[in-house]
């Protein structure tokens, strides 16, 4: 039975890459085996191969095909809920904006917010206001949030006789596969669920090229991946820089660079995050500690924080395999998407000189567990990833002298 394909870069579709990571399990194992591994965050169970695409994407070149990596994610754990407390509730809402904004563009919808605090208080209370009728407003958008499976009895009473022209919209931070409301709402004809999710890095890309394509811009392959880099995960920021863009190019036909990309996003937290990087990887502490409290303050996101960094090592990483390979400085680092930045170039290269590569290759699994932790337990995320980045900095006070 085939259960692999070979795939090329899905960031570039470049099929000249290197393996760069051996697998512990081997892709040949038994599929049920395989499948065992198939669930939950494991740092230690690693299998496949996985490959360094020139653009730096790290990626398993050897894959499973559609209908195996079907039956394996249908037996998975849930596992919508990925980013932090905060995000998760933005991204929910945007949803909810997006569903009530035509109803409420009519002026004819009244929208009500309601808590499953106050169900807590007054079970009867959902009814009334469902029930109401409004001197203004014919009819009406309610929009519940931190329900739990206490409250089901009450939901399913509700849907189970409707009120005439309500609309009941019900907002949750995760919703297992043995939730009440999951399985209600999964089979009940009159609702539907919607899981939400975070950009990845390839949704992220087909955004920046959408937008490219829209407003008729012009830019070559390294700039689209130092936009790829430098875009937060927040879908919103995101949007906000690339309107700055937009709006600073919008009358001219000239290709963008590069560098004059960079100068333009100048004020913008990206250039904090590679200070940031500098002074971690210059393993100065106190500069280290200054400037993540104030991104993080600031409202950065620490998941932010963690992938800024982990670009950045996993570039030194690339460019020390390839001065292995006995290609000098210079030379390993045309390989590098986007290319060194040649303000950046002199700290690059003593970052690239002075760390070893054990040290950058325990340091990226480090930050990998960091970022999972943060997922996990949203509420020491700042915490984890402030201690972990600091760790760092720690570690290269040994190869930097101040």
């Amino acid at each position: 039975m085939k259960i692999f394909t070979k795939r090329d870069c899905p960031l570039c579709s470049n099929g000249l890459t290197e393996e760069a990571i051996s697998p512990d399990i081997s892709p040949d194992d038994n599929i049920d085996k395989i499948g065992n591994y198939w669930r939950g965050f494991y740092k230690d169970k690693l299998f496949f191969p996985y490959n360094r695409c020139s653009c730096g994407l790290l990626y398993c070149k050897k894959y499973f095909d559609d209908k195996y990596l079907t039956k394996l994610y249908s037996n998975m754990d849930d596992n919508v809920y990925s980013g932090d407390v905060e995000t998760d509730h933005i991204t929910k809402d945007k949803y909810i904006d997006k569903i009530t904004g035509d109803y409420l563009d009519d002026d004819k919808y009244e929208l009500v917010s309601f808590s499953g605090k106050d169900l807590d208080q007054d079970p009867q209370s959902l009814h009334d206001i469902l029930q109401s009728v409004s001197m203004f407003f014919k009819n009406k958008i309610v929009i519940v949030d931190l329900l739990k499976d206490k409250h089901f009895k009450i939901i399913e009473e509700i849907i189970s006789n409707p009120p005439q022209q309500v609309i009941l919209l019900l907002k949750f931070d995760t919703l297992p596969k043995s939730s009440k409301f999951r399985k209600f709402f999964e089979s009940e004809k009159t609702c539907f669920a919607l899981a939400c999710y975070d950009d990845d890095g390839r949704s992220q890309m087909q955004n920046i090229e959408k937008f490219i394509k829209e407003n008729n811009l012009d830019l070559n392959q390294d700039t689209k991946y130092y936009l790829l880099q430098t875009l937060s995960i927040d879908r919103m920021v995101s949007k906000h820089e690339l309107e700055k863009i937009k709006l600073y190019y919008k009358d001219e036909s000239k290709k963008i660079e590069l560098e004059d990309l960079k100068n333009l996003l100048n004020d913008s937290s990206s250039v904090n995050l590679s200070k940031m990087n500098e002074v971690v990887m210059n393993g100065n502490t106190l500069k280290s500690s200054i400037i993540i409290n104030k991104l993080l303050s600031e409202g950065t996101n620490p998941i932010s924080l963690i992938r800024s960094l982990m670009n950045y090592i996993m570039r030194i990483q690339m460019t020390k395999i390839e001065m292995r390979k006995g290609n000098d400085f210079e030379n390993a680092i045309k390989i590098l998407r986007p290319p060194v930045f040649w303000k950046d170039k002199d700290n690059f290269q003593k970052h690239c000189l002075k760390w070893p590569i054990e040290q950058i290759e325990k340091i990226l699994n480090g930050l990998t567990s960091t970022e999972i932790d943060c997922k996990l337990n949203s509420k020491l995320a700042k915490t984890n990833c402030e201690n972990s980045l600091l760790l760092i900095a720690y570690r290269g006070k040994k190869y930097f002298r101040y």
